[in-house]
């Protein structure tokens, strides 16, 4: 149990659950369900974890796709100088 000495707010708790989670080398992405009340500062933590969440995953998701680019394009070019060496 931690002690919480400034405001409730969801921001406030965000920061909080990722330090615990920091402190047991835990990933969000290793998150599957968080159970709470439903009071509205509980909500909206939840809901800005889930929303880095999403980022972290569209930026990775991201990253892969430039590289299967980057791929295709060198292939691309290597198939084209064969080509055109021939």
């Amino acid at each position: 149990m931690i002690q919480l000495h400034h405001s409730h707010t969801g921001i406030y708790i965000k920061e909080k659950i990722i330090n615990i989670l920091q402190d047991y080398d835990i990933e969000l992405d290793q998150i599957f369900s968080i159970t709470s009340d439903n009071e509205k500062n509980m909500i909206k933590a939840i809901e800005i974890l889930n929303d880095e969440t999403e980022d972290s995953q569209e930026s990775q998701e991201s990253l892969l796709d430039d590289e299967k680019t980057e791929d295709d394009l060198m292939e691309k070019l290597c198939v084209f100088s064969y080509a055109y060496l021939m």
